[in-house]
């Protein structure tokens, strides 16, 4: 008997093990500062922000390799059958010639050779060119300038990303805050009923109360249950979703630290400066103003496609196997230097349609920037009203809350005594419930307006 159970022991840990390495479950305590920070280290769209920064890091690298002289090297080594050769003619007679003219019946019989394309032979060139630009209408400079602004615009572009992933961290944060805080709330509300429940039992069996009261009581019991049953259903939904923002595994498990709590300076934040700070430090608007720059910068690279480019070039060849035989064989060298020009004469109005193109490229941005702007007055005025008014109204349920809790203090009183029933008493209960998870909502709607505002000021934190 003793062996069976050491054996069964034993299989239990050998099955359990690799389970135990390779599946376990991991737990993360998360503050939402912490979760901010792995939300942006692990999102990949972050990681493509950083990409398209390092892209333009190559862009200036090149835009900067055009204030260098360009230096490259042609060699080649062909076999062709049409290289110069002389070819024998007829037999001529040429008079021999002296000082006072042909001296009369005197001839040399010569065999004249005459050039044509017939040798068939190997021949290397090589060609060692060097061009360096000297003017060019402004297009390397602003080309360069150009480089830096794409650069500045895709830095403004991974703020952005990271801004989004904040406020979508804070608002999936604060609605697990909210739900588990509700939660509780429900199950005080329980354990209270169960009290209730209690006495209710109690006094039926005095004959002081019905049996329908101790049925009620039960009855609510179970409702509730079944309402936080519901709340930590959804619970799970945001917690998932909160996973996913932070790229966890699925199986991993997360604790949310932290409450729905207001600083002392919350409100302090909503002054008239509010607006003034979203149109200064908004990414989305600071993109467009760059790209503005951008576009204008192109606009001139454009126009300037109708001046001309003035160059200094030098040239140093080497050939062998190209000249008449017998001097075929001779390594011959060279080199030549000088400033050149080259300009566009008629180019079908290419260059025209191109500034065209761009000046309403720039219009389209102007536009874009007013229509930003006007939207992020709209989207300040009503938060910060939004705002505003949930102050107002947390403070209200904060005195309703007072009244609430001490009418349900005299309605337990009163229950206990038998003057009131348990529908009165459940009502004073519902009562404190309804306020508190007000309460709540209110200081997680302001938590979430005021996560908004950030995102639009440009805030990563």
């Amino acid at each position: 008997m003793k062996r069976t159970i050491y054996v069964a022991w034993v299989l239990t840990i050998v099955l359990l093990m690799p389970f135990g390495i390779k599946g376990q479950i991991r737990t993360h305590n998360l503050t939402l500062e912490k979760a901010i920070q792995i939300a942006i280290k692990n999102n990949p769209a972050d990681k493509i922000a950083a990409s398209k920064i390092k892209q333009t890091e190559g862009k200036i690298t090149q835009a900067h390799s055009l204030y260098v002289p360009k230096l490259e090297l042609l060699g080649k080594y062909f076999y062709t059958n049409n290289l110069p050769n002389f070819f024998p003619q007829g037999m001529k007679k040429v008079p021999v010639m002296t000082g006072s003219g042909p001296i009369p019946g005197d001839f040399v019989p010569l065999r004249p050779l005459s050039p044509f394309p017939s040798n068939t032979r190997d021949v290397f060139t090589m060609d060692l060119n060097l061009v360096y630009p000297l003017y060019t209408g402004g297009k390397i400079t602003r080309a360069n300038q150009n480089a830096k602004i794409l650069k500045k615009l895709f830095e403004s572009n991974r703020k952005q990303t990271d801004a989004e992933i904040t406020y979508n961290v804070k608002k999936v944060f604060y609605n697990i805050l909210f739900l588990e805080k509700v939660i509780d709330l429900h199950n005080k509300v329980i354990r209270q009923l169960e009290e209730h429940y209690k006495l209710a039992r109690k006094a039926y069996e005095e004959g002081v109360r019905s049996e329908f009261e101790v049925v009620s009581f039960r009855a609510k019991i179970e409702e509730f249950k079944s309402k936080v049953v519901d709340l930590k259903g959804k619970l799970a939904v945001v917690k998932t979703a909160l996973k996913n923002l932070l790229n966890l595994p699925m199986s991993d498990s997360i604790n949310c630290l932290g409450s729905l709590s207001l600083s002392e300076t919350f409100k302090n934040e909503l002054g008239a400066n509010a607006l003034q700070k979203a149109l200064k430090k908004n990414h989305q608007l600071r993109m467009l103003k760059k790209k503005e720059k951008l576009v204008g910068n192109l606009l001139k690279i454009n126009a300037a496609g109708d001046k001309p480019t003035l160059f200094a070039f030098a040239n140093y060849h080497v050939y062998h196997g190209k000249d008449f035989p017998p001097y075929d064989n001779s390594w011959r060298n060279g080199w030549a230097a000088g400033v050149g020009i080259s300009m566009k004469i008629f180019d079908g109005k290419f260059t025209s349609g191109k500034v065209q193109e761009t000046k309403a490229a720039i219009e389209e941005v102007k536009n874009m920037e007013s229509g930003l702007t006007l939207k992020l007055r709209f989207e300040v005025k009503s938060i910060t009203e939004n705002m505003e008014s949930l102050f107002e109204q947390l403070k209200a349920f904060k005195n309703t809350l007072q009244v609430a809790n001490k009418g349900y203090e005299i309605a337990k009183i009163s229950y206990e005594n038998g003057v009131i029933t348990n529908v009165q008493l459940d009502d004073a209960q519902l009562n404190v419930l309804r306020n508190e998870t007000r309460i709540l909502q209110i200081k997680k709607d302001l938590l979430l307006s005021k996560a908004n505002l950030d995102f639009i000021q440009g805030k990563l934190n």
